[in-house]
């Protein structure tokens, strides 16, 4: 009986070294495989008012990924591997500089696994100008201020627009032949009365010169508006808008959809504007960023979610 219990004592202190040993093995050997391999964006430092494409890489395949940033929903899509997901995003010209917190979350095997990642924001230096314009839209009469009110609500219907998939496809491009100006963000004194600062990019050129789509996707609006002029707004899908403002001729209807590269309309000087141009916007759930940022994006092709843009438009209630 002594001999059996020194054996059960022993083996109890086996037992217990063994357990020990378990506690320090490698966590390697202890955790699952993470759900995420990598997340990143372009391009890397970013500023109040740029355009950012966020990627995020995944060890499985998901059924679905979502986000938030800055307070808005991030509208991930699978890219044509399926373990790499895309979302064309944005932080508005107003974000306070700072860092952010960028959460993810991917679906897997049915179960939700999430990780945050931090975003620096830094400060964009945006100029100061003047301009003198008619003075009506300085000073609009009660017929102007009617109008102004009337396409308000013409553009927040065509803002609430919603497609469920990327109409876009690979960099988007210029839409007209003239270089770009630092005109984004600045602050300018119209009439030496009232300030406002400029939400888009202007191209300067000749009257009557092609204006074209920077990328595919869905006319939302198309008409004349008392501040934009001649005016058409593009639904790119996931809540992503390119806007073109001061046209001589719009050549493209509501509903229609378009192709990169394809002539909306003629430039011109209509509206509140100083001289022929073109004002390029773009437009991200409400925030407002730089033209020109998204012009120097490298992005992907996405042709092969392009069939779905017929079937996947829908207003948002």
């Amino acid at each position: 009986m002594i001999r059996c219990a020194a054996r059960l004592k022993g083996f109890s202190k086996l037992f217990v070294l063994v357990a020990l040993v378990g506690l320090v093995v490698p966590p390697a050997f202890c955790q699952k495989e993470s759900t995420f391999r990598n997340v990143f964006w372009q391009p890397n430092e970013l500023q109040n008012g740029s355009v950012i494409f966020f990627t995020v890489e995944l060890n499985r395949a998901a059924s679905k990924v979502t986000g938030k940033f800055l307070g808005k929903d991030l509208s991930f899509f699978k890219s044509d591997k399926p373990m790499v997901w895309y979302a064309l995003a944005g932080a508005d010209v107003e974000t306070p500089p700072g860092q952010y917190d960028l959460t993810v979350q991917a679906v897997t095997r049915g179960r939700p696994a999430r990780t945050v990642k931090q975003v620096d924001v830094s400060a964009a230096t945006f100029g100061t100008g003047t301009a003198e314009v008619p003075d009506i839209f300085v000073n609009p009469d009660e017929a102007s201020k009617k109008k102004i009110a009337a396409d308000q609500v013409l553009k927040d219907r065509a803002f609430a627009h919603f497609i469920a998939t990327p109409q876009w496809s690979g960099d988007f491009t210029k839409p007209v032949a003239a270089p770009t100006t630092a005109s984004f963000g600045m602050t300018r004194v119209l009439n030496e009365e009232m300030t406002s600062q400029h939400r888009g990019t202007d191209f300067p050129i000749k009257e009557g010169s092609p204006a074209l789509a920077s990328n595919a996707g869905t006319v939302v609006l198309a008409r004349e508006l008392f501040n934009e002029g001649n005016c058409i707004i593009i639904d790119h899908g996931l809540h992503f808008f390119t806007i073109y403002m001061h046209l001589s001729k719009i050549e493209v209807k509501v509903g229609e959809k378009v192709d990169k590269g394809q002539q909306l309309g003629l430039t011109g000087a209509t509206g509140r504007v100083t001289g022929p141009h073109l004002h390029m916007g773009v437009r991200w759930v409400n925030a407002y960023l730089d033209p020109t940022k998204l012009l120097a994006l490298t992005l992907p092709e996405t042709s092969e979610t392009a069939p779905a843009r017929a079937r996947g438009s829908r207003r948002r209630r």
